[in-house]
């Protein structure tokens, strides 16, 4: 009998998990300084300030990502799983950074006190992992992709407010690199098919930069070099309001990155149990105080890397985990952020069309393994799930009416069908109905899936 290494857990040799780790980082650093960037420009923080903000914000990314990835004793998922700060946590954030006499050392501290405060939840969130069924993580995957494709969309045409925006040659360079992304698969050995998406963007961003649609201005002004260091903004203060304000935030994340362990488990083909649940949400609120301490964000899982594991095929978590070593190496050294920074947003919203159209391919595949035919109330489960789920992405405003208090579970598409989904299959299936985990397979990939993380 023989121990095989699970894909999830397979160490690559050294050279492959740094580029295949250099395309995890790449294809999600936009998102990763894009929150600091918000929130600097909201707080009126220096050009200085800011600079050193995106910067303890990729470092606590990294930091974040090898809790997720590597873990130590009950700390740690162990998936394939980039942390990023959420995006539900910037009007918060901005609110309480307004107060007066709070400004960052108040988000700081609220910030430190709301991660101690999941770490001592976790376990009793934790508990709530058979309440996710395949039917309810088939429709979280499925609902991921949807979410995820308008920021593909909004980065092909340009960027948002781009005064070119959805310009022909943006299409061009977004088609180019879709191109590339298929020849690659269809054509390419099995290591250009894992670099597929960092190669198209690669060529993507040379084809934009011939035709005038670059621009490094960015990278000229960085500095070369720059170190986080705790309470830079100052000393953390501690306020009750803050810190409420903080842990609703927080607990609605959690409920959000629940669902995302379990569809992730589900995509590279690995059990998620409650102890692993529990371990990855109480590494979201390790990380999340010492972001604070740091005067960074609460993180949760990033989902655009969902894509880049499908598409590339390569499970291993420890090619996510070296994507965090390279986040604060990065964070050290902004010129070297800038440079990724430069990519043409339509060469990276051609990637992010493969990257999330895969997510949403997938996540019809895991419901078409669901069993309609002897249980019907899986259809409707299904079906008032994408319909209620997609209401902020489809019709955003049609929420806005409804109480202040409910619209943190509202913002996010993948809150809401966790939400959703999880009360449908309460009220039609029961609690905790598991039957269809023994007739519904996981995602598998292509068949050279397993051969791909081999590679040389």
């Amino acid at each position: 009998m023989t121990n095989e290494v699970h894909p999830v857990d397979q160490v690559l040799p050294l050279k492959q998990m740094f580029t295949l780790g250099l395309q995890h980082m790449a294809v999600s650093y936009v998102g990763s300084v894009a929150v600091p960037l918000i929130i600097a420009g909201a707080l009126g923080l220096s050009t200085e300030e800011t600079i050193i903000l995106i910067s303890t914000t990729l470092f606590c990314s990294g930091v974040a990502t090898l809790l997720q990835t590597v873990g130590f004793w009950k700390f740690g998922v162990r998936l394939p799983i980039l942390n990023g700060v959420a995006f539900s946590s910037v009007t918060p954030i901005i609110v309480i950074g307004s107060m007066p006499g709070v400004g960052i050392p108040g988000i700081s501290g609220a910030v430190m006190a709301g991660g101690v405060f999941i770490m001592l939840m976790a376990p009793f969130l934790g508990r709530l992992r058979r309440l996710f069924p395949p039917v309810v993580t088939g429709c979280i995957v499925t609902v991921i992709g949807v979410q995820l494709l308008p920021v593909a969309y909004q980065w092909v045409g340009g960027g948002r407010g781009h005064p070119e925006y959805g310009s022909p040659l943006f299409l061009l360079i977004a088609v180019s690199v879709i191109g590339i992304i298929l020849v690659l698969n269809r054509y390419g050995s099995p290591l250009l098919r894992n670099l597929a998406v960092l190669i198209g963007m690669a060529l993507g961003a040379i084809v934009a930069f011939m035709l005038g649609a670059g621009d490094f201005h960015g990278v000229d002004e960085a500095p070369w070099l720059t170190v986080p260091l705790p309470m830079h903004f100052g000393v953390p203060t501690f306020a009750l309001i803050p810190f409420l304000t903080i842990a609703i935030v927080m607990i609605v994340q959690m409920v959000e990155s629940m669902g995302l362990f379990l569809a992730i488990g589900d995509l590279v083909g690995k059990k998620v149990s409650r102890e692993d649940v529990t371990n990855g949400l109480r590494a979201n609120g390790l990380a999340s105080s010492i972001a604070g301490m740091f005067a960074a964000f609460p993180f949760i899982a990033h989902m655009e890397n969902v894509g880049l594991v499908i598409l590339s095929g390569v499970r291993s978590r420890w090619v996510v985990a070296m994507s965090g070593v390279l986040m604060c190496a990065v964070a050290l050294i902004p010129k070297a952020g800038a440079v990724l920074a430069a990519t043409p947003a339509p060469a990276l919203g051609g990637a992010a069309i493969a990257m999330f159209g895969v997510v949403t391919a997938a996540g019809i595949q895991s419901l078409a393994k669901v069993d309609y035919t002897h249980n019907r109330y899986n259809i409707l489960i299904v079906a008032f799930t994408l319909a209620i789920s997609l209401v902020p992405v489809l019709a955003p405003a049609l929420f806005k009416q409804l109480p202040e208090w409910s619209q943190p579970f509202l913002h996010s598409s993948v809150v809401v069908a966790c939400l959703a989904s999880v009360l449908l299959n309460l009220l039609l299936n029961g609690c905790g109905k598991q039957e269809e985990h023994e007739a519904q397979g996981h995602f598998e990939a292509p068949s050279e899936l397993s051969s791909r993380s081999s590679l040389t």
